[in-house]
């Protein structure tokens, strides 16, 4: 993963787990004002607070995504699937808990993934839906699938037309489609959004060298 990638991962995971802590609303009140200290190390006290967010009220779906994206930044992996998995059968609509599984099955269980992140893409909001798009192009691009990489970095650019990955993730599916001319534009196109990076200088110029 690239670290442009990865950063804009973690912010969409901090923005989720903004809109995750507004959605519990008093919930979240009654647990801060709880006497018993937190954890000092920032990570922790992310933790302790959706583990009382839990505990106030196991049902609520977003409480254990809460907790799922604040184990995975603490590195419990492990934890976080199945914290996201109780999400997912509290709520079947909930579209993040589906979205972080299918991330997690990516190198262990594909046709997981791939069956996890479709689910996610249908049932996420408009404004949300090309992140969502961008790993199922990414997945696909990585089996082999250029034409399906393709197809779902093409809707992702519908839902968003300014995520550079949307375009980055475009411009390779077709390169290795063979359509070097709409490559070519794709990755011009993805340089708008990251002006001079290594790796789109360098394919344009390849495929300018080569027509």
């Amino acid at each position: 993963m690239s670290a442009l990638t990865s950063t804009k991962t973690l912010v969409v995971a901090v923005l989720i787990l903004t809109l995750a802590v507004l959605g519990l609303g008093g919930a979240v009140v009654a647990i801060r004002l709880r006497p018993e200290p937190l954890p000092v190390a920032a990570v922790d006290r992310e933790v302790a607070l959706w583990e009382r967010a839990v505990e106030a009220d196991p049902t609520s779906d977003l409480a254990h995504t809460g907790l799922g994206l604040a184990l995975l930044q603490a590195g419990k992996t492990e934890a976080a699937e199945r914290a996201f998995e109780e999400a997912a059968r509290l709520n079947p609509d909930n579209w993040m808990a589906r979205f972080q599984l299918g991330l997690l099955a990516r190198d262990t269980a594909p046709d997981r993934a791939l069956k996890l992140l479709r689910e996610a893409a249908r049932k996420a909001p408009q404004e949300e839906r090309a992140v969502v798009l961008i790993a199922e192009g990414d997945l696909l691009l990585e089996r082999g699938d250029a034409a399906g990489a393709a197809a779902a970095y093409r809707r992702s650019i519908v839902f968003n037309p300014f995520l550079f990955d949307s375009h980055f993730g475009l411009a390779k599916a077709l390169e290795e489609l063979g359509k070097r001319r709409q490559a070519l534009a794709a990755y011009r196109e993805a340089e708008r959004f990251a002006p001079n990076l290594p790796e789109v200088v360098e394919a344009i110029e390849r495929l300018e060298r080569t027509g």
